[in-house]
């Protein structure tokens, strides 16, 4: 082409001294001997010269020399080529030159020079009113030997001017096959501005960051760990920082100060908001480098936490259908394996699901994915609790936890009603009114809710109930229909100190003594993962308070006030119970009674009956007190005889036992 013009019609200037030279050429049909000769290549953009020529042989390994020559005036480009919206100004120039061989494989680069330029730089778009000005930059690209162990790339005096806010840097990258950088920055940048100028979908960011940052090193260093060869320092702020997006709520910070150094990063304050909770954090993160840049590498940390209200149950996921119940649930948190945090933790009010925690704080450590807790305290329903243990979510599929804690004062009631634990192993508890304490270890796996799965449960502990009372329960009428007690209607729990263990689905309590209306009680048993219920009830009851049921094993004779212990078993399960006379050990248990009463009842009467000495000394031998039968009473005589037949009589009428 020689001499050659284009214009399109309806743009003022033609591009124009259009001449180019181009010889492509291959003797023997192998393309890789194919050699391709930009011996010339000129033209003017308008008044914008550009002058290149590039040859390339053998398209195996790139043996190639070429060179570039252009300045441009941005503003008249913009009118020869719209864009629509677009407005460019500013001169741009680029000088570069490039021979040798480029052959990957080898890390074989061509010998160049480069060195490019931009000033009185001006951008501005439709979208983006606000211009970026002032734009400079000057950057060269240097390889005299071909080696990439050898290039420097220098960008020195970038600058740009954004709504009054300056922002300046530079960086120094050398040796392409261990990359070695010095890069410093300082300035600032308003990310919504940016964001405006290039939008991400679905994002919002806005704020306002200052930095002024320099680093250096090597990046063999950093994949030897020496973290202590990357000088790293300078300090960083943002201010009325917003981050929205559709799957988290609005992120808020309103200030964020920190300082950096090769080994630590100095977080002095963060404040801001997730959703309606607010945080203030500080602290410090260590190995930061080796986070970013390694393979994996851990990062370790020591953080306070603050916050007046934290609302985790903006971070619930809702279930894609829709079902009549609350769409909102819990799903398993999966804990990062390469972060060691210890977070001190101090939080006015935490709510999740129905739950609202106050006065929250203690420790959380976070390591190997696994969440530690640390003597967390806080009230919850009216009661004070205290945490320790963990939290294993290492195998996503099988969650678990294995805690110990301690409740303090809490309503048995609220209790029953809030925890599926208690109201699905003791639904009594719902009825109960009252406050309880508890020391006890529980684990087990977690379902993929967050709920606690039922049929792994293990636990054991004690449960402490100052005083408690439980009224109309089915279990309670089902007990006192088999006897005719009084006023029993309620259960009394007072100084109960109970012992328990959950195992295989299994709720077991150790003897423990209640009140049934002035009645002691004895109970044990245990509460199976359906609610079938087997429990064993002991009670003291006066013989005239007996039930039908146990009329004909005492009968008349024993005294109606004499206490005597019945045995009851309580079965079925908690909306349907049944309780029923444990037979075998009844009929023994009173059985005894009666004789012990009607032995005890001979001895008084026949005492009553005889005052004087030598009258008591025959009674004695009757009722069976030892006596030296080898010796001969000379004081017996025919006159004795009718009083010791009258005594046998009466004492046999008052032991004789009916025949059932």
């Amino acid at each position: 082409v020689k001499d050659g013009m284009f214009q399109y019609p309806d743009l003022p200037t033609a591009v124009n001294n259009i001449n180019m030279d181009l010889f492509v050429d291959n003797k023997d049909g192998v393309i890789d001997n194919t050699v391709v000769d930009l011996r010339k290549l000129h033209l003017d953009f308008g008044s914008n010269p550009v002058e290149a020529k590039a040859k390339i042989e053998n398209l195996k390994d790139y043996r190639m020399a070429a060179s570039l020559a252009a300045k441009l005036n941005l503003a008249e480009l913009t009118k020869m080529f719209p864009m629509d919206g677009l407005e460019m100004k500013g001169t741009f120039n680029i000088n570069a030159n490039a021979n040798g061989v480029y052959d990957s494989i080898n890390h074989i680069i061509p010998a160049v020079d480069v060195a490019m330029g931009l000033s009185d730089g001006f951008v501005k778009s439709k979208e983006f009113p606000i211009p970026l000005e002032n734009l400079s930059m000057a950057s060269t690209v240097k390889n005299t030997s071909g080696k990439m162990a050898e290039t420097t790339i220098n960008v020195s005096n970038f600058s740009m001017l954004m709504d009054g806010e300056r922002f300046d840097a530079s960086a120094i990258v050398q040796n392409l096959d261990d990359y070695t950088w010095d890069i410093k920055a300082k300035g600032g940048v308003d990310i919504e501005k940016m964001m405006k100028i290039f939008p991400m979908e679905g994002m919002t960011l806005s704020g306002k960051v200052k930095a002024d940052l320099q680093t250096k090193g090597k990046y063999s260093d950093v994949t030897a760990s020496r973290y202590d060869k990357l000088p790293t320092s300078g300090t960083a702020s943002l201010k009325d920082f917003k981050y929205i997006t559709k799957d988290l709520p609005p992120v808020g910070i309103s200030v964020a100060e920190m300082n950096f150094d090769p080994r630590k990063i100095d977080l002095k304050t963060l404040q801001g908001t997730i959703g309606k909770s607010d945080f203030k954090t500080d602290g410090i993160i260590t190995n930061y480098m080796g986070y970013v840049m390694g393979n994996n590498e851990t990062l370790k940390g020591t953080v306070n936490f603050v916050s007046n209200l934290f609302d985790l149950n903006e971070f619930m996921t809702e279930s894609e259908t829709p079902t009549t119940e609350d769409t909102t649930s819990l799903s398993v948190i999966e804990l990062p394996k390469n972060v060691d945090f210890l977070l001190h933790s101090n939080i006015k009010t935490v709510k999740m699901m129905d739950y609202t925690m106050t006065d929250a704080n203690g420790d959380i450590t976070v390591k190997d994915g696994i969440a530690n807790l640390s003597n967390i305290k806080f009230n919850l329903l009216g009661g004070g609790f205290l945490v320790n243990g963990a939290y294993n979510p290492t195998d996503i599929k099988n969650p678990k936890y294995d805690f110990g804690l301690k409740i303090e004062n809490l309503s048995l009631r609220e209790a029953a009603n809030a925890f599926s634990i208690v109201k699905q192993f003791a639904p009594v508890a719902g009825m109960a009114i009252g406050n309880f304490s508890a020391d006890f270890k529980i684990g087990g796996g977690l379902t993929q809710q967050m709920m606690p799965d039922m049929a792994t449960i293990n636990s054991a502990g004690l449960l402490k109930i100052v005083e408690a009372t439980i009224a109309n329960s089915k279990l309670i009428s089902g007990v006192t229909s088999l006897t005719k007690l009084d006023n029993t209607d309620n259960v009394t729990l007072k100084d109960v100190l109970a012992s328990f263990t959950i195992k295989d689905g299994k709720l077991s309590v150790k003897p423990f003594d209640v009140k049934f209306g002035s009645y002691k009680t004895t109970i044990s048993g245990s509460t199976g993962l359906g609610g079938a219920l087997d429990y064993a009830l002991k009670m003291n009851v006066p013989a005239g308070k007996l039930g039908s049921q146990l009329t004909s094993l005492v009968g008349g004779t024993a005294d109606p006030n004499k206490e005597i212990p019945l045995n009851i078993g309580l079965g079925g399960t908690f909306t349907n119970p049944k309780a029923t006379l444990v037979s075998s050990e009844q009929k023994a248990a009173v059985k005894e009674a009666i004789t012990n009463t009607a032995e005890q009842k001979g001895k008084e009467v026949v005492t009553d009956l005889v005052k004087d000495t030598k009258a008591k000394d025959l009674v004695g031998n009757l009722l069976g007190n030892k006596k030296d039968t080898t010796k001969t009473d000379s004081t017996k005589t025919s006159a004795t005889k009718p009083v010791e037949d009258a005594l046998k009589s009466k004492l046999k009428g008052l032991l004789k036992k009916k025949k059932n």
